[in-house]
């Protein structure tokens, strides 16, 4: 008999279902709320509502919410210091960047995730276009300066880290004092690296980072390296299927590291919707229980505390009642409510 309780505020509610844990394990059960959320396993006779972790997306760039479907085009091209995504950046209003990415928050939030890691470009002035945009503080901040003098000014807006582009954009001294510097002031240092191709995966392992992002391209040995570090690796599947940088050898290892994670990557080609990733992955990698893991990864990673989300049965997820389900097919309509962060699951 396995009994969970979860810390909440509520009038008194049951729902009868099925649980699946953090873990990607499967209970049958009722979960009831009143002041606090208790959940039963015994013998149900229908499954009613699916009952889930909120998700983690473990890499957003919010930021460019305000130029959403750009023609297909390299990634260099699209995202790189020169490309279009900065040219349609620099234009934009402040007004326009707080909006959109406002839009794209609330965008997460209602198709169930609760924490977004955010690689904010612009450095003070992107840190601050988030701190105003972001007023459920639900993001995890990482911040882009432009030397170790704005890092320092960056870390008086209670930032998490630090989310640098690849070791190929940047002076490699800077981005070692900014490591030492992320180090010396308990943040976080992470990367982009292995997106295009391996030639800038040692680099951005000589750093030591605490966070990897993509590696879809990295050598078989680089991308074994990184995972013989224990250092998370966050992948983009959509991000990856646009540019046409999709690789299975890769994908086939990850599926298998434990500190593996999955996040949406830039707005302006992919929604911030863990669902519609999932959904995705799902059918690229055939392997539900490990995506969904990938989907809640983060709050280990980033020490943060998850919600629940309940799902109904009703329509799309009618008769259909496993991990599976959720992973392959369940949507935004499929929610019934969202119980956010600041829970604690005893």
């Amino acid at each position: 008999m396995v009994n969970i309780i979860v810390k909440l505020y509520l009038t008194l509610t049951m729902f009868r279902g099925i649980l699946i844990t953090k873990d990607g394990d499967e209970l049958f059960g009722e979960l009831t709320i009143d002041d606090m959320a208790h959940f039963e396993e015994k013998k149900i006779d229908d499954v009613e509502y699916i009952i889930t972790p909120t998700f983690f997306n473990s890499h957003v760039h919010l930021g460019d919410s305000v130029a959403k479907d750009p023609e297909f085009m390299e990634l260099e091209k699209l995202v790189g210091p020169y490309g279009f995504k900065f040219k349609v950046l620099g234009k934009a209003s402040k007004k326009e960047l707080v909006s959109s990415i406002k839009n794209s928050i609330d965008v997460a939030l209602n198709s169930g995730t609760s924490a977004l890691a955010e690689f904010r470009e612009g450095g003070v002035d992107g840190v601050k276009l988030l701190k105003e945009a972001d007023e459920k503080n639900v993001c995890v901040t990482f911040a882009r300066p432009s030397s170790v003098d704005e890092a320092e000014l960056t870390v008086e807006y209670n930032i998490d880290g630090f989310g640098m582009s690849s070791v190929r954009d940047h002076d490699l001294t800077f981005l070692e004092e900014l490591r030492d510097f992320a180090r010396k002031n308990r943040l976080m240092f992470a990367i982009h690296a292995g997106e295009r191709d391996d030639g800038d995966v040692e680099g951005a392992l000589a750093l030591e980072p605490d966070l990897l992002i993509h590696m879809n391209n990295a050598s078989i040995k680089n991308l074994k390296n990184a995972m013989d570090e224990r250092i998370p690796i966050v992948t983009c599947l959509r991000s990856n299927a646009f540019f046409n940088l999709m690789n299975q050898k890769n994908y086939q290892i990850l599926l298998d590291y434990e500190r593996w994670l999955i996040g949406t990557d830039n707005v302006m080609i992919s929604s911030p919707n863990m669902l519609s990733e999932m959904n995705f992955a799902s059918y690229i990698l055939k392997r539900e229980k490990k995506i969904f893991q990938a989907a809640t990864a983060g709050f280990d990673v980033f020490r943060y505390n998850h919600g629940i989300t309940i799902f109904h049965t009703n329509g799309n997820l009618y008769r259909a009642n496993s991990l599976r389900s959720v992973v392959r097919r369940a949507n935004t309509n499929d929610i019934l409510k969202i119980i956010n962060k600041e829970l604690i699951i005893e």
